[in-house]
C-alpha cells in the first residue's frame, strides 16, 4: 500500500462522507466502492489514483471550507496526484 494508514483512513472516510449519498449518480457510487476496496486490499492501480485525484479535485471547493484540517485532506490530494503521475 502506498498510504499510510492514516492516510487511507482520511482519505477513504473524506470520499465516502460524500461519494456514498443517495443524491450521487450509481455509477460514481460503485467507482467509489472499487476504489475503496482496492485502499483497504492495498491493491490500487494507476487508474484508481486518477480516479480519486479527479474526485478528491472537483470536491475540494466543498472540503475546503468544510474541515477544520485542511492539511490532511490536501496532503491527501497531493499524495494521490503524485502517484497517479507514477503509478505504472
Amino acid at each position: 500500500m502506498f498510504y499510510t494508514m492514516e492516510e487511507a483512513a482520511v482519505l477513504g472516510g473524506f470520499l465516502e462522507l460524500y461519494l456514498e449519498r443517495d443524491s450521487v449518480d450509481p455509477a460514481v457510487r460503485e467507482r467509489h466502492r472499487k476504489f475503496r476496496q482496492g485502499l483497504l486490499g492495498g491493491a490500487l492501480e494507476r487508474t484508481d489514483y486518477e480516479w480519486a485525484a479527479a474526485a478528491l479535485g472537483f470536491l475540494r471547493p466543498q472540503w475546503w471550507p468544510e474541515h477544520e484540517d485542511h492539511r490532511a485532506l490536501e496532503n491527501a490530494l497531493l499524495k494521490t496526484r503524485t502517484l497517479a503521475s507514477k503509478k505504472e
